[in-house]
């Protein structure tokens, strides 16, 4: 096992320089290569990485329900998009092989202009091309998820230098990759990619059959991958092209980068149990019956949403930082697939949204948040300084935020243009209707849950009213209710209650275009009515409506703002609230993975901080999964989690790099002790 040891850039990603030659074809300035051949290049792909890796025949007597294809530079898609479209047009047996994920690295993305312009070379893939070019993430750093075809085909990008992002691939000791297309430009024109490093990463990736190609046949290539454990030979090249390489991955040995104390196995398979009613549960339920699980969601409440999730408006936005430390660099990714998931479930269901759009600037949407003291101006100058791109986030000056937002508030800030507001309850009940069509989601209405056993064969879940459930994987998402629900975890999280005001809007209130973040919250109107918030009563779970926290609600603003007028046209004297609990943890990221059996983890890591070679993986409660802690940014970080969630109990790739995997762990309280010598409890 090693440890993984990638290293994060600071630095801003930048899209990649194009011209273009005679023929139509993209050119990277950079390197002074094309992107794909001049003499067909869907041709070519399909020749060099389809056939000398012997698909798409291998889909169907493939051992796994998901075929997984690595990519070493994923330029245009178009290596992406033939693979896509032969899987799709292939009779895939489903109980063998239903899913197609494809994982690619590339340091500098195209932009989407670009991407257009370039795939507009293949009509024949027009329909795919489409969808790629309408889901492609922001530049920045780390894996984006893009899915299609109804979640058949998952599409992992990893941006950034492929030798700091290829050791942050999660993989356990059995490898992940079935397939690797080495592609780039070629080693005269880029050797830095073509290195030693890289060939032994392929192979440390690399399931025990996994296959190789690539369009070089490059002599130190050879040598190189053979040295890693590739079994790479010539073979005739395509076209013009006398020869290229392919080979397969011999020898494999077990290794894994994911660190034992913070193991995330495979799920065990069969029907799954979630106890919820939220943001959280919705969307881990979509993910699972996806992937074709059957699943059973018990709620408390006679309806979803019925919680913290069930604001008329909530702010969908990154919770970002200067130093772009593992909390930003979470809410960073999470906040581009919550978008995506968003626009997506939008097409096909009714949610009540307004989010800022990359192709018009002046659309309503956005979020901007004000420095609205001398600590917050800092907090967010310090923030201007990190690796964003002005698409995620930029500075304003007052004026700008004034122009911005709407109305005047007397402070500079930032803005988040492609955030917004949406209503959370609408999303969830989205995400159900979603996956009650598969035919595979279950909802029990009314299931207070009061016992959670562990069973020999699975877990037994006990309802107030005497029901009873019993299933092989249990998933607890109950919010605040978490850590009773399951006291054995001892999951230090706490709850945090906050009272949302309903307000009328004004002539003048109605001119804010954007969510407006200061020391509390207000939307832009819908139907009519603002909401403005939240109070935050830590350790507080009372939904009793409070005259003071309405009142406090109004006079956050008018703090904030004390040279504006119209924060005096707020009106909570109505008394139209809404109080939910949210649950929290104490550095402000999520809970979301397997829970650990903690006397045993105790016992079996009390010298770790010294004695780390050869230790065992994480003593776990087989099939207990747990997602919680989200916080007032469920919107953002609910649908990346239920994600993880699902594509651990499912066995496929996970979504983020290993070291914020560790950062999300349940376990991550107790084993941060154990690293540094400290006494599990005390």
């Amino acid at each position: 096992m090693t440890r993984a040891e990638g290293n994060v850039s600071q630095t801003s990603l930048h899209h990649a320089r194009l011209d273009w030659n005679e023929a139509g074809t993209p050119v990277s300035s950079e390197f002074g290569d094309v992107y794909f051949s001049n003499d067909n290049g869907l041709s070519e792909t399909r020749y060099v990485f389809l056939q000398q890796n012997r698909l798409p025949a291998r889909f169907l007597h493939h051992d796994s329900d998901s075929f997984v294809i690595g990519e070493t530079g994923f330029g245009t898609g178009l290596n992406f998009l033939a693979t896509m479209a032969a899987f799709l047009e292939q009779a895939v047996d489903p109980a063998r092989c239903a899913r197609l994920h494809f994982i690619s690295f590339e340091k500098y993305p195209l932009t989407r202009a670009d991407l257009r312009k370039a795939l507009d070379a293949w009509p024949e893939l027009a329909s795919l091309s489409q969808e790629l070019v309408e889901q492609w993430p922001l530049p920045i750093e780390g894996c984006h998820r893009l899915q299609f075809a109804e979640g058949r085909v998952r599409l992992d990008l990893w941006f950034g230098d492929i030798k700091d992002t290829l050791p942050l691939v999660p993989q356990g000791p059995s490898g992940l990759v079935d397939a690797w297309y080495l592609d780039g430009f070629s080693p005269a024109k880029n050797p830095e990619m073509w290195t030693q490093d890289l060939f032994d990463g392929l192979a440390r990736l690399a399931r025990p059959s996994a296959t190789i190609s690539t369009f070089t046949c490059a002599g130190f290539v050879r040598r190189g991958l053979i040295a890693a454990g590739f079994g790479a030979k010539k073979v005739k090249g395509h076209g013009s092209k006398r020869e290229m390489l392919a080979g397969m991955r011999e020898d494999k040995q077990p290794e894994q980068s994911i660190a034992p104390w913070y193991a995330r196995p495979a799920g065990l398979p069969g029907e799954v149990l979630i106890i919820g009613g939220g943001i959280a549960s919705a969307m881990t339920a979509l993910s699972l019956t996806e992937r074709g699980r059957t699943v059973t969601l018990l709620c408390a409440d006679d309806e979803p949403a019925a919680g913290a999730s069930g604001n008329r408006q909530g702010a969908l936005y990154p919770l970002l930082n200067g130093e772009h430390d593992a909390l930003s660099r979470f809410y960073a990714l999470a906040f581009g697939y919550a978008r995506t998931r968003l626009l997506a479930l939008a097409k096909r269901h009714s949610i009540a949204f307004g989010l800022g759009d990359e192709s018009d600037g002046g659309s309503p949407g956005g979020v901007v948040q004000l420095g609205y003291d001398d600590k917050s101006a800092a907090k967010l100058a310090k923030m201007g300084q990190g690796p964003f791109p002005p698409t995620l986030m930029r500075p304003l000056d007052a004026a700008e935020v004034e122009q911005t937002s709407g109305l005047p508030c007397g402070h500079g800030g930032v803005s988040y243009p492609l955030g917004g507001w949406l209503c959370p309850a609408d999303l969830t009940r989205a995400a159900l209707a979603e996956a009650e069509a598969t035919g595979l989601l279950r909802l029990e209405y009314g299931a207070e849950i009061t016992a959670v056993h562990e069973h020999a064969d699975g877990w037994q879940v006990e309802s107030r009213d005497g029901r009873h459930w019993q299933a092989p994987t249990l998933v607890v998402a109950a919010g605040h209710q978490l850590p009773a629900l399951l006291p054995f975890a001892e999951l230090p999280l706490y709850p945090v209650r906050g009272q949302v005001s309903h307000v009328p809007t004004t002539e003048r209130l109605s001119q804010l275009r954007t969510v407006l973040c200061y020391d509390g919250y207000l939307t832009p109107a819908h139907n009519g009515q603002h909401c403005i918030g939240a109070s935050y009563g830590r350790n507080q779970s009372g939904t009793d409506y409070s005259a003071e926290e309405q009142a406090q609600n109004q006079s956050r603003l008018q703090a904030c703002l004390p040279e504006e007028t119209w924060p005096g046209e707020v009106d909570v004297s109505g008394g139209e609230a809404r109080v939910g609990v949210r649950c929290a943890s104490r550095d402000h990221l999520p809970v979301a993975g397997p829970v650990a059996r903690l006397a045993k983890l105790e016992e079996q890591y009390a010298r770790l901080q010294t004695q780390q070679a050869d230790a065992a993986p994480l003593p776990l409660h087989p099939g207990l999964f747990v997602l919680g802690a989200l916080g007032s940014r469920g919107l953002c970080s609910a649908p990346l989690c239920g994600e993880l969630i699902a594509s651990e109990i499912c066995g496929d790739p996970l979504p983020l790099p290993t070291d914020l995997l560790e950062a999300l762990h349940p376990a991550r309280y107790w084993v941060r002790k154990l690293l540094k010598g400290k006494p599990l409890r005390g």
